[in-house]
């Protein structure tokens, strides 16, 4: 499959190149500098050393020192003598000055060099950033996994033979990359996490699409059977009429539901939707929640707690959705004339925290693990008989997480549900911060 060039392939790798060039240029300039005054140092030791044979002098302790002015010039002392090293000095200066320049051009030759060096050498781990583009996209070809190929096939590896054992993997297999080359260890390991959460992404846009489909397939074939009853009875029985009319709009609302859940999640995912921060008051968004559910739900008892005024930082029409879809899971599974509290408090970290409890049919742990899980219903109770689509937790999850919140969930199973959001906490600098816990504002309401 022929790859694809210009936006899909990764950023250069010249830079990395120009940072290698530069750094050996640098260490070259260094060690050349180093190497030019030790040749300097030993050639005027190893002159001094020849005078004084010359003139037969021995001894370590003689007192030995240089005499530099601009009229002598260079004058050697040792003992009882004195020798002129001026020509000499000179002509080792001329000398250096020559290896200087020849190393210069070293350099220079080395640079251009180097550079174009340093990009051949990069370039098969840049087409291994190509390859792991083409993983992305899943146009790679089913094979064998790297880990069953023959081992004279890693023989001699280099670089590309990553790109090879990228290319042989299948997106759906668990597979990993593995090339036999000790130098490659860690960039395996890396790739090889990549495809990992790959993997479990693709697994689940899979299981997504294929749930969706089932939920989609159940109102649409309720609706088609409703409608051949009302082509073949409809016309003249009027509780077949009634009844059709009442399933139809039930299961059209269950669709449209379920597709505005849907939109709101693949604009989510995508970045496109729109969330208006701003400061506001977390305790008046609660008591609007518990006024609306006492008006249209007369078969639990609401209870309101607030111990103060509360401030958050957010999009509040986001937060309220996030409370009411867990309100709504707590009607659901609250028998008739069980008590719903919904309550904002803080914690002992000075967090703000949002509350709704039930003393409903309660969760096991495993089903706390899932709850989140787009269309995860725990059986038998949580089902589709409730009305739900099993996607109101993942929107809520998806909110909080958005306002750099979290979720804490405690459940036991006949005893109820406590759901927490905590949201973090509002800086006190902030000229919109206005905080009262100590006002005697305690708000606790029944329903």
């Amino acid at each position: 499959m022929k790859k694809k060039e210009t936006s899909e392939r990764p950023a250069s790798n010249k830079s990395l190149a120009k940072q290698i060039n530069n750094y050996w240029i640098n260490a070259s300039l260094g060690n050349f500098i180093a190497l030019d005054i030790i040749v300097f140092f030993t050639a005027v030791i190893v002159r001094c050393i020849a005078e004084e044979a010359q003139y037969g002098v021995k001894g370590l302790l003689l007192p030995r020192y240089f005499d530099i002015s601009k009229e002598a010039g260079v004058i050697y002392h040792f003992g009882e003598y004195s020798v002129d090293l001026d020509n000499f000095v000179v002509v080792l200066i001329c000398c250096l000055a020559a290896l200087c320049i020849s190393e210069l051009i070293m350099l220079a030759a080395g640079a251009y060099r180097g550079g174009k060096e340093a990009r051949r050498i990069l370039k098969p781990i840049n087409d291994i950033a190509v390859s792991a583009v083409d993983i992305a996209s899943l146009q790679l070809s089913s094979s064998v996994p790297a880990e069953t190929a023959p081992a004279d096939e890693h023989k001699d590896v280099d670089f590309s033979d990553l790109q090879t054992a990228i290319n042989k993997l299948d997106p759906t297999a668990e597979a990993h990359i593995h090339t036999g080359n000790s130098d490659l260890e860690g960039l395996e390991e890396a790739v090889n996490s990549l495809l990992d959460r790959m993997r479990e992404s693709y697994l689940q846009q899979a299981q997504f699409v294929s749930d969706a489909s089932h939920e989609l397939r159940t109102p649409i074939a309720v609706i088609k059977g409703y409608a051949g009853m009302l082509a073949r009875w409809g016309k003249t029985d009027e509780k077949v009429l009634d009844e059709a009319i009442t399933a139809i709009n039930n299961e059209s609302e269950h669709i449209g539901k379920l597709v505005e859940q849907l939109l709101f999640l693949a604009r989510g995912d995508n970045g496109r939707q729109t969330v208006n921060m701003d400061v506001f008051s977390l305790s008046d968004m609660m008591k609007d929640v518990y006024s609306e559910y006492c008006l249209i739900d007369d078969k639990h008892e609401y209870i309101c707690d607030i111990n103060g005024e509360f401030m958050a930082y957010g999009d509040v029409s986001m937060i309220k959705q996030a409370v009411r879809i867990l309100t709504d899971n707590a009607k659901k599974y609250t028998p008739d004339g069980g008590e719903i509290v919904l309550r904002v408090k803080r914690n002992v970290k000075g967090e703000v925290c949002v509350e709704v409890q039930d003393n409903g049919i309660g969760m096991n742990q495993t089903d706390i693990e899932h709850i989140f899980e787009r269309f995860y219903r725990a059986d038998p109770a949580r089902s589709r008989d409730t009305g739900g689509c099993g996607l109101g937790l993942s929107i809520a999850k998806w909110i909080v997480d958005r306002h750099g919140g979290r979720f804490e969930v405690s459940s036991v199973v006949g005893i109820g549900t406590r759901m927490t959001v905590v949201l973090p906490k509002l800086s006190p600098d902030s000229a919109d911060f206005i905080l009262n816990d100590e006002k005697p504002a305690t708000s606790r309401f029944r329903g």
